[in-house]
């Protein structure tokens, strides 16, 4: 880094060597400003130039870091909240899921009791899925549907 003053002039020469090097005009180079470790991005509405140069942090520098701090506690927030959504949802696709595995085991032995020709299996399972149906009966609601 250069310990040297940079002058307008040496910046407008830089951001046109940029700007040419990028194939942009000189309006849309962003400008960024590295404070304590913090890329502070330059716009109108957030720094001026002073008379002297010196580059002045309209609402100060703390008031930036505040609301970059505010940002980031947000971002944060949503993450956790969806994180929580993503466990919620996965902890009913894994219930789902495990109802199916076991469903499918059910109406497999059935089905290989029926091959083999135990019919008393066959009935108990069958009498077995409607007592679990009739468990779960919902009433049927004003149009007559149930699901």
């Amino acid at each position: 880094m250069s310990s040297f003053p940079v002058t307008v002039k040496k910046l407008a020469g830089r951001l046109h060597t940029v700007a040419r090097h990028l194939d942009l005009e000189p309006d849309e180079v962003e400008l960024f400003a590295s404070i304590q470790g913090v890329r502070v991005p330059l716009l109108n509405t957030t720094f001026q130039v002073d008379d002297d140069g010196t580059l002045l942090f309209l609402g100060g520098f703390d008031g930036f870091l505040d609301e970059l701090r505010a940002q980031v506690k947000e971002a944060e927030q949503n993450l956790v909240t969806e994180c929580n959504r993503y466990n919620d949802l996965w902890l009913q696709f894994d219930q789902l899921r495990a109802s199916s595995d076991r469903l499918c085991n059910e109406l497999a032995v059935m089905c290989e009791a029926q091959l083999v020709g135990d019919h008393d299996l066959v009935m108990r399972k069958v009498e077995q899925f409607t007592d679990r149906y009739r468990e779960n009966f919902k009433q049927a609601a004003a149009n007559g549907r149930v699901h």
